[in-house]
């Protein structure tokens, strides 16, 4: 039977899984973007480093934004849903969606599909940021209850 437990175990397994394949992606960059660069006929020298620059760029809040998430359910799993910590995880969250977005944006200069990924960073960091603020109030709200006699 399907629970809260397996499905927090199953979220941070994922969390991890994407943390190995953030790595893997940026250890196989050069070569992953090198061979991209060959089948979309683009010159490979000058939109190589481009490419590049854009991944290891987006790979920071990527990575912040894992182990932000990573700390959010391992804080769920202890039944510790509504404190300050998990409001300023899901404000990091996300500013670090907000970052990738708009790295994305600066690299539709050279590649214009980047667009739908800075808008998706940038939808993501908005409703991430409504979710923060019910947070906030629910947190203010326990705070004004565990005050009162």
């Amino acid at each position: 039977m399907w629970n809260k437990d397996k499905s927090i175990t199953l979220s941070l397994f994922c969390v991890r899984l994407f943390a190995v394949i953030l790595v893997g992606l940026c250890a196989s960059a050069p070569w992953l973007f090198k061979r991209f660069t060959l089948i979309r006929f683009m010159v490979p020298l000058q939109m190589l480093s481009f490419f590049l620059v854009t991944v290891y760029a987006v790979a920071v809040p990527a990575a912040l934004a894992l182990w932000h998430l990573h700390g959010l359910l391992a804080e769920i799993r202890k039944n510790e849903v509504f404190t300050h910590a998990n409001v300023a995880r899901l404000r990091a969250l996300s500013w670090c969606c907000l970052a990738a977005g708009l790295i994305c944006l600066a690299s539709t200069l050279y590649y214009m599909p980047f667009l739908a990924l800075a808008a998706a960073g940038a939808f993501m960091a908005l409703i991430l940021r409504v979710v923060k603020n019910v947070f906030e109030q629910a947190v203010a709200l326990k705070d004004e209850n565990d005050f009162t006699i």
